[in-house]
């Protein structure tokens, strides 16, 4: 079905994703997120055969009535990140394996992942699914929740409600789950 609404052919994107939190004196945890590529592909578009360190901003649920917002920054990093997040005072929280594809139409971009649970730090090579469903995230880069293309990414949820069961995920359960 995402086929017919991709304004492109799906790419794969299989990647192992580690949480690193770092709690302050208020108890608020920050979040950054290291992704990395499981096959290194020069060729690709996006930066997704790069190293990726995310900052991942607390979720928003009364900003838009229909959607979770947060910040995300993204940025391009060299061969090891998780020094620097140890530097920082960063601790791994937990990590998982993402294996699916990504869909891209116009200013969105909808993935559809397996969500597999990695058995022992750093070790990718034998994940196992943490359940028989996969996740599905929309997203889209807007300035401001004013912005009208959020009507896009509204009516393009509605469309895929019949085959989508909408609940809210948790990593921290889901990778703890054995």
């Amino acid at each position: 079905m995402l086929q017919g609404l991709s304004d492109r052919p799906p790419e794969q994107d299989d990647f192992h994703k580690t949480f690193y939190a770092l709690k302050s004196s208020s108890n608020s945890v920050k979040v950054s997120v290291v992704r990395k590529p499981l096959v290194k592909d020069k060729s690709s578009k996006g930066g997704m055969g790069v190293t990726i360190l995310e900052y991942q901003g607390t979720p928003d649920t009364q900003a838009h009535e229909k959607l979770v917002t947060r910040t995300v920054v993204r940025a391009h990093v060299g061969n090891n990140p998780v020094k620097f997040l140890a530097d920082l005072g960063f601790k791994t929280d937990y990590e998982v394996v993402m294996k699916g594809k990504r869909y891209r139409t116009k200013h969105i971009e909808t993935t559809i992942y397996k969500v597999q649970k990695v058995p022992k730090a750093g070790d990718t090579s034998n994940t196992t699914d943490i359940s028989s469903q996969c996740l599905v995230e929309m997203s889209m880069q807007v300035h401001n929740l004013a912005d009208p293309t959020i009507v896009e990414l509204l009516n393009l949820a509605e469309t895929l409600k019949p085959i989508v069961k909408l609940e809210k995920y948790d990593p921290n359960r889901a990778a703890t789950n054995k």
